[in-house]
């Protein structure tokens, strides 16, 4: 496919939705759509923020784990 026929996609896909969001937006479909994305990404901040302090928790646990066992290998050799 060369780069034109590309182009040529990417700029009919764009014009496309641009004409479906004109319509949506006439009959009113997207009213409550900007609060509905605030709250959804809220959410998903929330989610990802959760997701990232329980990968630290755990991340610790394991660097912990990882100290006491060379921590007791070393006592092992020395002995």
């Amino acid at each position: 496919m060369s780069n034109k026929k590309v182009v040529v996609g990417v700029a009919a896909g764009v014009a496309a939705l641009a004409v479906v969001g004109l319509l949506l937006k006439r009959k009113g479909h997207l009213d409550g759509l900007s609060e509905k994305v605030d709250d959804l990404s809220h959410d998903l901040k929330d989610r990802f923020k959760n997701v990232k302090e329980s990968a630290k928790r755990k991340f610790d646990e394991v660097v912990k784990k990882g100290e006491d066992i060379a921590e007791k290998n070393q006592k092992t050799i020395d002995a």
